[in-house]
């Protein structure tokens, strides 16, 4: 084989030829004799940037800063950085057409030669040009980014013996700084233990060591940095400790930032009025907050809440986990079914639901909350958790109750209201699987003298205790309402025929005919009741009541203190 190799044959080695060690070392090497203002650069297996050995001949050529080659290369151009790197490694040599950053409006050769055979390194070499790149407009010119990238060697005892460009760029420090002194001091104090360890972990193991610490620049700042120690003492042509360091700044600046909102997002989600509940899938509890402790537990929640080893927000869950049930064991047993029914829902389909929920307290008071559900999703739609705000709605479930209370009993006599009794019977009448509906209307005897001879106060008295006797004559499925003054209506709901229509009658009749006992005197009255039924035709409610009370007036005519039934 000729001693010589020309440079264009380079590009052609594709052939068996490029698989041979010593022709592609030869070929290199004709290169950089043809080009002395090329770029150069070592590289390792990985495609970081490492020093070109001495036993690379080099004729004046620049060498390339950082900490790969593909990071002085245009975006746009990356991809082909990496097809041309992986042909070298199968073929031996490759190369392809890229812009630098630093000159991104012309084009320049790459060439990637796989030197291992003979000194240990792949080889990169950027051959510069004037071919203008294509382009609607001259992309402006960038500078260089700075590196991420540097190397250090140091002798046995931590001394320096030579840095590269990109440390003196990254640091500050010139080489008369560093060469001949220890760096120690340029390590954060905090750091300067685990730096002497690994020192000492490589000199007695040879293993590579790595360690994360922060390094001091000449200005006085500190950077976050990787740095590896490999041992090279004893190596023929080297004897040092090679200190490699890839700047990680940005990197823990992202982290600090991460952590800076979730100790934000802890600390709102302590302050937050709300109980916070995070389950996941399992229907496992990975987080929670002291709100909610308190709105299931009440004043006693720190002593009686189940011990659990929830996550901090933003961390993974610990393998000792608490169930949802265990948590939420103060609900009722209709709530937990509630409740289970619809996480079913929240992570079957991955719906957004809210949900009212009834709490018995360790202390045997009542509370409501209220549950808003979130599904939540991965990238991929797949649900992976829910996340739950539960309110405290006790007051208002209170108002609401007491709100709906008046609307429906009289507030007197505490039976249903007239509109309620009536919506009643509206409902039994339209019901298609009923089997009879009754009323009977009752109108009290003899209750103008009381009112008159005792006063009022003793009239809503009287009313009150014929309120209180009209629900224990009647069945718990009859509804007793007060349509006003002294007329009342029970609403009789699956009656079979008027016999028991009549029966419960004459049980009103029967309590209601005799003596009360007020607390300003003993009075005397009776009543007359009228009955009518349904029994499954189509009936209005007006048209009942009219009927039932047609009955009563007929019963008062009598004045026997006996229920009447409407006639059809």
């Amino acid at each position: 084989m000729p001693a010589r190799v020309r440079a264009d044959s380079i590009s052609d080695m594709s052939q068996p030829l490029a698989r041979d060690g010593q022709a592609v070392a030869a070929g290199a090497e004709a290169l950089l004799r043809e080009h002395p203002d090329a770029l150069v650069c070592g590289l390792a297996g990985n495609g970081l940037i490492v020093p070109v050995p001495q036993s690379v001949g080099l004729w004046g050529q620049g060498l390339i800063e950082g900490r790969a080659l593909i990071d002085n290369v245009v975006a746009g151009d990356r991809a082909t950085v990496v097809r041309t790197w992986l042909r070298a490694q199968e073929e031996g040599a490759a190369a392809g057409k890229v812009r630098l950053l630093r000159k991104p409006s012309t084009w320049t050769t790459l060439h990637f030669l796989d030197l291992r055979e003979v000194h240990g390194v792949l080889l990169g070499v950027i051959i510069p040009s004037d071919e203008e790149a294509d382009g609607d407009s001259e992309p402006a010119e960038q500078a260089p980014s700075a590196p991420r990238f540097c190397s250090l060697m140091e002798d046995e005892g931590a001394r320096v013996l030579d840095c590269d460009p990109a440390f003196t760029e990254m640091f500050g420090y010139t080489s008369e700084d560093l060469i001949g002194n220890s760096v120690l001091d340029q390590i954060h104090p905090d750091d300067q233990g685990r730096a002497v360890e690994g020192w000492l972990a490589v000199l007695s193991t040879n293993h590579d060591q790595q360690t994360r610490l922060r390094r001091r620049r000449k200005d006085g700042t500190y950077m976050w940095v990787d740095t590896t120690l490999r041992n090279f003492l004893n190596h023929p042509d080297r004897n040092y400790v090679l200190v490699e360091i890839i700047d990680i700044s940005a990197e823990m600046q992202a982290q600090e930032a991460l952590q800076e909102r979730e100790e934000l997002l802890r600390r709102l989600t302590a302050a937050m009025p709300v109980g916070l509940l995070q389950l996941d899938t399992d229907r496992n509890v990975v987080y929670h907050n002291a709100r909610l402790l308190e709105i299931l537990y009440g004043s006693q929640s720190s002593e009686l809440a189940p011990a659990s080893e929830d996550a901090e927000v933003g961390e993974e869950p610990s393998a000792s986990v608490t169930s949802t049930h265990t948590l939420l064991h103060t609900l009722t047993e209709e709530s937990t079914a509630v409740l289970d029914a619809t996480l079913e829902e929240v992570f079957t389909e991955g719906v957004d639901r809210d949900v009212e929920i009834d709490i018995t307290l360790p202390s045997g008071a009542w509370r409501r909350a209220l549950l808003s559900l979130r599904a939540l999703l991965r990238a991929s739609g797949e649900v992976s958790g829910a996340i739950t705000c539960v309110l405290d709605i006790t007051d208002s479930a209170r108002a609401r109750q007491e709100l709906e209370r008046r609307a429906t009993f009289d507030p007197l006599t505490q039976c249903h209201n007239r509109s309620s009794v009536l919506s009643t019977l509206e409902r039994e009448l339209g019901r298609q699987d009923s089997t009879g509906t009754g009323v009977v209307y009752v109108d009290l005897d003899r209750f103008k003298p009381v009112n008159d001879r005792l006063g009022h106060a003793a009239g809503d008295e009287l009313l009150v205790q014929v309120a209180e006797r009209l629900r224990l004559a009647s069945r718990d499925t009859d509804v007793a309402g007060r349509l006003g003054g002294d007329e009342f209506l029970i609403v009789l709901r699956e009656i079979r025929g008027s016999e028991v229509a009549m029966r419960a009658a004459e049980r009103i009749c029967e309590a209601l005919c005799g003596t009360f006992e007020l607390s300003c005197a003993s009075v005397e009255i009776s009543a007359s009741v009228g009955v009518a039924c349904s029994e499954g035709e189509a009936t209005s409610p007006q048209e009942l009541i009219r009927r039932a009370d047609a009955a009563m007036y007929k019963s008062k005519q009598d004045a026997r203190c006996a229920p009447v039934m409407a006639s059809a």
